[in-house]
């Protein structure tokens, strides 16, 4: 292995360039003192230790507390069927409504058997990749058959807090034998310990490439890309999309529960990040160093989706908020942008910020926002997907939803001002991601053991 460090002073970020084919834990040289060398596994990377926060984060644990509390009971019952169900390829019937679920304001469940999901994408072609929290990907295939495409639970930290696998990108030329992504694909996943009196973790970015049979991706072909060094158990984002013009890869970073970070160019943290994935090790995309150049976007909290919209060069985000407004920010991709966190929230400045020299900047307004309020249920915004189905492509609505409220909308553009509409709610279940296929239909995704993924029908 060979590797390449850029380091940052203030929060650790290495830039790592491992060849494929070595990733095996056999084979992991040394990096520096956080790669402990051969012999050893990704989850033994170590850096400095952190004592564990207070148990007390008010609002900011909303977003995975709340969704770990809601189904501890459901999981801790289904541990077993669970367990046998992942460690083994598994077929079900075809695609069809569940007879037990009922149809909810246009979402149609199909398949079964998906635990805990954190995105719905595709690689080009029919078929639907799922990828779930402790660390598995899977097939959803045309007939109805679910398969493993890749498990790396043994590297993934997903009990507690805001950890898990997050998202799966495929490159765009993932399909094309002449273009130099053949068969590649991004991973962004924690890995390390987290304990009582120490915590260990890492934000991990890594390429994989899909083995010789199409339907299962090759474990030991992982590329580390970036590993960034945590500090707390929240507020991760985690969400990664392609701009198939150019092949730039964007990559969102949550604050990690440090607040003023994300206003600090010197750290990736609140951060939405546009990498050059033919360059290893990372750059930006003009080629230069990675850690400052690469920043495309700052002011964010915790982006938990992205999503790049090629048809009017603009990034969509979905950036949950704290204890007041839920924003969804624009981002032009021919400039950069910052979006004011933690100096302000929505439309408000945040109290004890306003004199921070950090808060003097030029902030970017959200496109929309919405009240985060306890009385109504809304407390963290799900960002989706822009909707230009093959059979309408200058559809161009955003669709979006709540966490607890399970509601979905969509939002349209008029005039310079964007406006939502109720277009449907989830019955069951908390939700977490919206993705869609290779013709642009959307699904939804459920953060609950055992269930099926939802086709959405926008009207």
């Amino acid at each position: 292995m060979t590797a390449n460090r850029l380091p940052n002073p203030h929060e650790g970020t290495i830039i790592i360039f491992q060849v494929v084919g070595t990733a095996c834990p056999a084979s992991r040289a040394a990096i520096d003192k956080r790669l402990p060398g051969p012999g050893k596994s990704l989850t033994n990377i170590h850096h400095a230790k952190f004592p564990a926060m207070p148990h007390r984060y008010q609002k900011s644990l909303r977003f995975f507390t709340l969704v770990i509390l809601t189904c501890m009971v459901l999981l801790i019952a289904r541990l077993s069927v669970i367990a046998a169900q992942d460690n083994q390829t598994r077929a079900t019937q075809p695609i069809v409504y569940l007879p037990s679920i009922t149809r909810v304001s246009g979402l149609t469940p199909i398949g079964e058997g998906f635990n805990y999901v954190t995105e719905i994408t595709h690689a080009g072609d029919k078929r639907l990749f799922v990828a779930e929290q402790a660390g598995i990907v899977k097939i959803l295939h045309p007939d109805g058959r679910i398969t493993i495409f890749l498990d790396i639970r043994p590297r993934v930290i997903s009990a507690g807090g805001e950890y898990g696998m997050f998202d799966i990108a495929f490159h765009p030329g993932y399909g094309d034998p002449a273009s130099a992504g053949y068969g590649f694909f991004y991973v962004i996943y924690t890995t390390g310990t987290d304990e009582e009196d120490a915590r260990d973790v890492d934000l991990i970015l890594s390429r994989f490439r899909v083995s010789a049979d199409p339907d299962i991706a090759d474990p030991n072909s992982e590329t580390l890309l970036v590993v960034e060094p945590q500090q707390n158990p929240i507020h991760k984002g985690g969400s990664l999309d392609f701009d198939r013009r150019d092949n730039s890869l964007y990559m969102s970073v949550g604050d990690d529960f440090q607040y003023l970070i994300a206003q600090r160019g010197n750290s990736i943290k609140g951060k939405i990040l546009r990498l050059d994935v033919s360059r290893i090790p990372l750059h930006a995309t003009d080629g230069t160093s990675y850690v400052e150049k690469a920043i495309v976007a700052s002011g964010l909290r915790n982006p938990w989706r992205i999503d790049v919209d090629e048809a009017t060069g603009r990034l969509f985000i979905g950036d949950v908020g704290s204890a007041y407004w839920e924003e969804v920010n624009l981002l032009d991709l021919t400039k950069t942008a910052n979006f004011g966190w933690p100096c302000r929230e929505g439309p408000i400045q945040l109290p004890g910020f306003q004199n921070d020299p950090l808060c003097a900047n030029q902030f970017t307004d959200a496109a929309y926002h919405y009240k985060n309020d306890d009385a109504v249920g809304t407390c963290a915004i799900i960002g989706g997907r822009v909707y230009r189905p093959a059979s309408n492509p200058a559809d161009g609505r955003y669709v979006f939803g709540d966490l607890c409220t399970r509601e979905l909308f969509t939002l349209s553009e008029s005039g310079g001002a964007w406006n939502s509409t109720l277009v449907g709610k989830q019955l069951a279940g908390l939700f977490t991601t919206i993705g869609d296929d290779a013709d642009g239909n959307l699904y939804v995704g459920s953060f609950e053991a055992s269930q099926p993924i939802y086709q959405m029908q926008v009207p």
